[in-house]
């Protein structure tokens, strides 16, 4: 923290301070309750006062002498009824000013005519009223503004108080958005590999029945069972890699920043897409720049965001189509991939509500909306961003802007 203020700030920071300390110490409007008000009975005790010495030269207060018959009293007596009258503006605002403006302009007029030595007995006491009346108004000005002052810093600070709750929901809820949108899409691709899972299991189990025929009919051949067993080892291999993505993806992980190859990411996620991809009759084409460099990111949220991005692509590809993947770098700091689908489109009043959280065009358990939501506060996180062209009829390019480093790896690094 720098602590070398200037006597300007020094100045300004001493004046706020005192400023907050006044307007804590003001007493709310008395105006609604009048009489009922305490400081009512104090001001109509002070003005009662100060009346009775005004007067006291013309009563029998005046054998006590001293300051109630002094030569110059009169000035005197009459200042001191700007105490009750600032009260009355700081406590009851405009009405407390010009009512005991009014009341104080009743005291002063009879006394003139009781015996002035001045040649126009009226001027001083109006001007004293005048000037009496326009400094308590200032005052009432003063404290209304400060008051409003007073309740903007409490509905700011409500205010801020319930955006900090807010968002302490939001760091919260977020996670859970992740594993709903995560659930949802597991749901879409479990069923798809489970019929590409299946073919290679099939074709095992058709190796192994083969090589059960020809042990059992005295044909066996070490060059036959070889090449079934490679091939058997082949299927099962695939079928595992595909099994441990699933798993992978599923699994529920905390962020965690390190070295990622963007293209490994988008490479696994086809893994488990293609095969939705190939059962839609959808081309796939891969345009992966092999010599890009490493970012510090996520992998398993990476991964999360290219899986609702592809599955998007090709659920608006009913009837078959191009989806196309590239990933490049943006620039000496950036890495971009790219989504691109030759489907319907995006209308342009739904480009507004894209990444709303359960904002969803499609149909009935095909989706909850939560997946650009998701992607969005993912990539939010990563300091990226998300671009998206579309145009009705010929399909939508998704383009996500990476930082090649991350300042949070970098500390902790």
């Amino acid at each position: 923290m720098n602590n070398n203020l200037t006597p300007k700030s020094t100045w300004q920071h001493w004046k706020e301070s005192w400023a907050r300390r006044i307007i804590e110490w003001l007493p709310e409007n008395q105006s609604p309750r009048g009489m009922r008000s305490p400081h009512f009975w104090i001001i109509t005790a002070l003005m009662a006062i100060l009346t009775l010495v005004y007067y006291a030269g013309h009563t029998p207060l005046a054998h006590f002498g001293g300051f109630l018959t002094c030569a110059y009293p009169h000035d005197i007596h009459r200042a001191l009824f700007l105490f009750p009258i600032i009260y009355a503006a700081v406590a009851f605002r405009g009405w407390g000013a010009l009512s005991t403006s009014f009341l104080f302009l009743c005291v002063v007029l009879p006394r003139p005519f009781l015996g002035s030595p001045y040649a126009a007995p009226l001027v001083r006491p109006l001007l004293f009223v005048l000037f009496t009346a326009f400094l308590s108004l200032l005052t009432a000005m003063l404290v209304d503004r400060m008051e409003k002052e007073k309740k903007a810093r409490a509905e700011l600070s409500a205010a801020y108080q319930e955006l900090s709750e807010y968002h302490q929901r939001l760091k919260e809820s977020q996670e859970e958005l992740i594993q709903a949108e995560k659930l949802t899409s597991l749901g879409q691709m479990a069923a798809s590999i489970a019929h590409e899972v299946n073919n290679p299991l099939a074709g095992v189990l058709v190796y192994t029945q083969l090589l059960t025929k020809k042990i059992a009919g005295n044909k066996f051949s070490k060059e036959v069972a070889l090449d079934y067993l490679s091939k058997m080892d082949s299927e099962l291999t695939r079928s595992t890699r595909l099994i441990r993505n699933l798993l992978d993806f599923a699994r529920q992980s905390p962020p965690a920043l390190r070295e990622v190859n963007l293209n490994e990411v988008v490479n696994r996620v086809l893994d488990l897409a293609a095969h939705s991809a190939e059962l839609q009759h959808i081309q796939i084409i891969k345009e992966l720049n092999p010599s890009l460099p490493e970012l510090v990111a996520d992998f398993d949220q990476l991964q999360q965001v290219c899986t609702n991005l592809i599955l998007n692509a090709i659920q608006a590809m009913p009837e078959g189509g191009r989806l196309t993947l590239r990933t490049s770098t943006a620039n000496d700091s950036q890495l971009k991939i790219e989504v691109q689908d030759t489907g319907c489109g995006i209308s342009p009043e739904n480009i507004r509500k894209l990444f709303t959280p359960f904002f969803t065009t499609k149909g009935k358990g095909k989706g909850v909306g939560l997946g650009l939501a998701v992607a969005y506060g993912i990539i939010q996180r990563h300091k990226g961003r998300i671009a998206v062209q579309t145009k009705e009829g010929e399909g939508t390019t998704f383009t996500i802007y990476l930082p090649l480093h991350h300042e949070e790896h970098e500390e902790k690094g």
